[in-house]
């Protein structure tokens, strides 16, 4: 009996013992679950071994780490506790360098990201910023979470907006050029209209008057002589009338292509333009000054055209006993284009001393084959200023007019500057 009980004996105490490992296994896995244990030693044959644990989020900082946006932590202070590399990769720089400075020196929108932060205690915050780093503007959407109380921070999600605002942008410039082909179509057909008013009309009326002085001519053949001049006459000056109404028709017709450009020096095309018209300078006694006017890229045949137009204009529309004077003056300006406000343009000013006009006419002198007065005030069809918008549209820009009635008018040429 003795020899048995030391054999229960044996056996309680090789339980307990076995209790007790059981005890320090389970105190140990409950350490690994809540991440107080990093690593275990473990002696094996006399030698102890040393085993790091991963933790039991390492699943969760891999998919972090791997996560196609950008993912950060923040103190309440704003201190950048933790970030992945692909914020790290957005704002390039190495993620080492992030953590520990304040969010807040990336942030360009600091207001609105303040806004965001304070919008947390109402729940989950998202909206759009624009981060700033080393003068790299970079849009981006955001998602905040309050993290306590487990953690006293806030969770960041980043998303990269750059590639969506490029994509909307050229969305937004196809929108405005299929706008500006919508425009020009409308004008096109606005000047087929004028065209047929002209053929309908303006063409016909010289006709009918050849054909109506020459049938007289035709079945009167002993008409005084007189007379005979008289219809002669008339019969002359409608197919000069005529045939000046089918040169200005070519001219505009030939605006309406763009030609090869090349670089103008717009004071050499000032130069040819008024030894051009040196004969009726010099009958009406005008000025013409201008110099330093910039280059150009453009058609050289069409700037002639253009500054001919504008001067023969200013010279006609004169006022009776005063000499005209035109001068031309150049300078920069910019925000001249509503839809692109940084596009910078060189403005050309041509300013005479002329009759003006009311600003009520204004708007209808650009418009072709547009008269403000009648043939026997002063000569021409209505057809200059009209070429003059055409050329300016050929070159991308725009041409406007200030004018007072008797005191003269201001036509402003704006050329888009374009890069070398």
């Amino acid at each position: 009996m003795k020899g048995k009980d030391l054999n229960t004996q044996h056996l309680l105490e090789e339980n307990q013992e076995l209790k007790v490992q059981l005890m320090e296994a389970q105190a140990i896995i409950d350490a690994i679950r809540e991440g107080e244990v990093d690593a275990l030693v473990v002696n094996a044959n006399g030698h102890a071994n040393l085993y790091s644990l991963e933790s039991a989020d390492y699943t969760y900082r891999l998919l972090i780490e791997k996560f196609g946006e950008g993912a950060l932590s923040i103190s309440d202070k704003g201190n950048v506790l933790y970030c992945n590399q692909y914020f790290a990769n957005l704002i390039n720089l190495p993620a080492h360098k992030i953590v520990g400075s304040f969010f807040n020196s990336y942030v360009d929108s600091v207001g609105q990201f303040k806004e965001l932060q304070d919008s947390l205690a109402s729940g989950l915050s998202k909206g759009e910023i624009v981060l700033n780093v080393n003068g790299v503007k970079i849009p981006v959407y955001v998602s905040l979470t309050d993290l306590r109380p487990t953690l006293p921070a806030i969770g960041i999600i980043v998303t990269d907006l750059s590639e969506k605002r490029k994509t909307e942008e050229a969305l937004e410039l196809y929108q405005r050029k299929l706008e500006n082909k919508v425009a020009e179509l409308n004008e096109t057909n606005n000047d087929l209209e004028q065209f047929i008013h002209v053929i309908s009309h303006d063409i016909k009326e010289p006709i009918r008057k050849i054909v109506t002085y020459a049938s007289d001519l035709i079945e009167v053949p002993n008409e005084p002589i007189e007379s005979k001049k008289d219809n002669l006459k008339i019969i002359k000056n409608s197919a000069l009338r005529l045939n000046s109404l089918v040169d200005d028709l070519v001219k505009y017709s030939m605006t309406t292509t763009k030609n090869s450009e090349q670089e103008i020096d717009l004071n050499e095309v000032l130069a040819d333009v008024v030894d051009d018209l040196e004969i009726i300078i010099i009958e009406r006694s005008a000025k013409i000054n201008f110099r330093d006017l910039p280059k150009i890229k453009g058609s050289l045949v069409q700037m002639r055209q253009l500054f001919s137009n504008l001067i023969s204009n200013s010279l006609k529309y004169r006022k009776v006993k005063v000499k005209p004077k035109i001068t031309i003056t150049a300078t920069v300006a910019s925000g001249v284009d509503a839809s692109f406000q940084k596009k910078v343009f060189n403005k050309l000013s041509v300013q005479d001393n002329g009759i003006g006009m009311n600003e009520e006419n204004i708007k209808k002198i650009f418009t072709i084959f547009q008269r403000l007065h009648t043939p026997e005030q002063y000569s021409g069809n209505g057809i200059g200023l009209a070429i003059c918008k055409r050329i300016m549209e050929n070159h991308g820009g725009r041409i406007e007019v200030e004018s007072k009635l008797n005191e003269g008018s201001t036509f402003h040429l704006y050329f888009p500057v374009k890069a070398n």
